[in-house]
């Protein structure tokens, strides 16, 4: 199989040394899950031991770039990142427009996997294969750009990085990892590199894969790059970038959340319409620059420069959930302090969706009399209160009092530290959700319900149906009807890993869909693999998430659920006034789901199913353990 390197390589830090070997797979490997997230779970699944403290030494972080990425398709840009997660003592998992992965991919190998822990803070480097650590003792506690920078002084801009701030040294659990301006945000994967003791990964190579048809691909990539162009969807997300949905969310069906999800359209805003422009429609005013994922030709991107008390501040964003999870959901009707609150989540090296989401219970929490100023140190949290919610967000960042330390870990371990707030602590798994409120997007509700990671938006996508009612082969899809979205969750799951094992973009989803990419994947790797069959792998990589989750504990019946605010309380006004989703409704999507999956009514997969997936021959015959015999 070409477009491959057919090996991986291991990283086990000791002391202060780094001890490296690769691990050549077989080709059944990769023609089972291609690359990217297939290869990151199965890899996890592997190396990290069952029931591993997602802090310890032995929980690996593992770095797998999409199949396609370098090969010069638009928009394969994305690279998957995996552990365990220290948020939901799950499956961790992230995603990121990383340069990192195309470098690590240019330095000779499908992924890379770190283990143990360095007694001191380090830097690991990759330079074309040779691998080595350095002391980095003096960038320990610098911001995520500082510390970029002083890197860049002492190597070169040659090498592509992945930097953690503060927040992933005193791992908090909402820790991200930041790829030269790009995040790997979700479940985080930040605190995990920071138990390491690793402040950055730097990499570099000079290699490319053997591609079975390398006029072909360029006849493609070149192909593909007038298609996106001219494509709808591209001017809308290039002029305005991702928060240009709340066209969708705020007006069209009213599922925008905010303050803490108590509302769902922006109707409590002094001037909802002005508030609506700010949000939605700010980056031809604001846009000062773009930070583009790697082969990208229809950049979202859109890079501002705010002021904030005398200082300029640059950031990549704020994105359409950051508008939400940092501007709505704490009671900010402008886009400028969303967009400091961005930047400086991104310098802490915090998850800005989790953040916003411990931030908002705590508003509410305070507002309720849970939490006094003795435990926020004399802090006044309010709804659109921009200095005291910038100095929670450091005080997170280092862990720094009573506050610090009750936020720093999630919405969900806050509410058991406080000992109350429970019933409006906004999560599943222990992930806070992004901005689609599902008690008017059914799918989106399930989708919550049974995403591998926690409340996600980005595992099923189903909100890219349901938004405009039709997407790939769906079409007059009903929001707010629960019929038939068992079915549609199951397909667009498959879906979605699909774009992740190949790294093509989910915002090329109107029209990069299998069926279209046959061509791309044979000029890559020179194996013919059908749509159906590059959905299988897509279908794979799910299973053996939700295997490796049993493994690791999850309780489908108990676990698989949504929050008390989406199954007792109504939206209370907009389009979707007075939907919910009830516990009975629920149920019966689950039941549909899980049915379409072929798993069992007990939410794990057959062993006719995992046979089906080759999934004995890839984990070996542990995974049936994991399943229903009943077939």
């Amino acid at each position: 199989m070409k477009g491959v390197w057919g090996k991986i390589l291991l990283v086990d830090l000791r002391g202060s040394e780094a001890h490296v070997k690769s691990e050549v797979l077989g080709e059944d490997t990769y023609r089972l899950l291609l690359g990217g997230r297939g290869l990151a779970v199965y890899l996890l699944y592997r190396y990290a031991g069952r029931g591993v403290d997602p802090l310890s030494p032995d929980n690996p972080l593992i770095i797998s770039p999409g199949l396609l990425l370098g090969s010069g398709i638009p928009t394969a840009s994305k690279t998957a990142f995996a552990a365990k997660s220290p948020l939901t003592g799950l499956l961790g998992r992230a995603a990121s427009g990383a340069w990192l992965g195309y470098a690590l991919r240019r330095s000779g190998f499908d992924a890379l996997v770190v283990r143990g822990a360095l007694d001191e803070p380090g830097v690991l480097l990759i330079d074309d294969g040779e691998v080595w650590v350095e002391k980095a003792g003096n960038l320990w506690g610098l911001m995520v750009n500082e510390a970029r920078r002083r890197l860049r002084g002492k190597y070169g801009r040659g090498f592509m990085d992945a930097v953690i701030g503060p927040a992933g040294e005193n791992l908090s659990r909402m820790a991200m990892i930041d790829c030269n301006g790009r995040q790997a945000g979700r479940t985080g994967l930040g605190a995990v590199m920071g138990s390491k003791k690793l402040k950055a990964m730097l990499v570099r190579g000079s290699k490319s894969p053997e591609y079975a048809d390398p006029e072909g691909l360029k006849r493609l990539a070149a192909e593909w790059g007038r298609r996106l162009l001219s494509h709808p969807s591209t001017k809308s997300l290039m002029e305005y970038g991702t928060p240009a949905i709340i066209h969708y969310t705020n007006k069209v069906h009213g599922v925008f959340p905010s303050l803490n999800w108590r509302e769902s359209t922006l109707d409590w805003c002094p001037d909802p319409e002005e508030a609506h422009r700010s949000l939605g429609y700010w980056a031809p005013s604001l846009r000062v620059g773009r930070n583009p994922c790697p082969y990208c030709n229809r950049v979202c991107s859109q890079v501002v420069d705010v002021e904030y008390k005398g200082r300029r501040l640059r950031t990549d964003g704020p994105e359409y959930e950051t508008v939400y999870s940092l501007g709505s959901n704490l009671g900010f009707c402008r886009v400028e302090p969303i967009a400091v609150l961005n930047y400086y989540a991104d310098e802490y090296g915090l998850d800005s969706i989790s953040l916003g989401g411990v931030l908002g219970w705590a508003i509410e929490a305070f507002e309720k009399g849970l939490l006094t100023k003795e435990d926020t140190g004399g802090l006044e949290l309010r709804w659109g209160d921009l200095d005291s919610l910038v100095e929670a967000a450091r005080r997170i960042a280092y862990r720094e009092g009573r506050l610090g330390e009750l936020l720093a870990d999630g919405v969900a371990e806050a509410a058991r530290r406080l000992g109350g707030g429970e019933e409006f602590a906004v999560h599943v798994k222990g992930l806070s959700p992004p901005a689609y409120d599902a008690r008017g997007l059914k799918g989106m509700a399930l989708s919550y319900a049974v995403a591998s990671r926690g409340a996600d938006h980005l595992t099923s996508g189903a909100y890219a149906v349901e938004l405009p009612g039709t997407l790939w082969v769906y079409e007059g899809v009903d929001p707010r009807s629960s019929k038939g979205k068992g079915v549609l969750v199951k397909h667009m799951e498959d879906l979605m890993a699909y774009f992740d094992v190949t790294g093509i973009c989910k915002f090329s989803r109107y029209i990069m869909t299998p069926e279209t990419m046959e061509d791309a994947v044979e000029a890559v790797t020179g194996v013919r693999m059908s749509g159906g069959e590059l959905m299988l792998v897509g279908e794979r990589t799910v299973n053996i998430e939700r295997i490796y989750n049993l493994r690791e504990g999850l309780e489908p019946l108990r676990d698989d659920t949504l929050p008390r605010r989406i199954t007792e309380e109504p939206i209370r006004r907009g389009p979707s006034k007075g939907s919910l989703v009830s516990r009975e409704e629920l149920q019966a999507m689950l039941r549909e789901y899980y049915a379409a999956r072929g798993w069992g009514p007990d939410g794990t997969p057959t062993a006719a199913k995992i046979m089906e997936l080759s999934l004995n021959d890839l984990l070996g015959e542990e995974a049936l353990k994991y399943s229903r015999r009943d077939v």
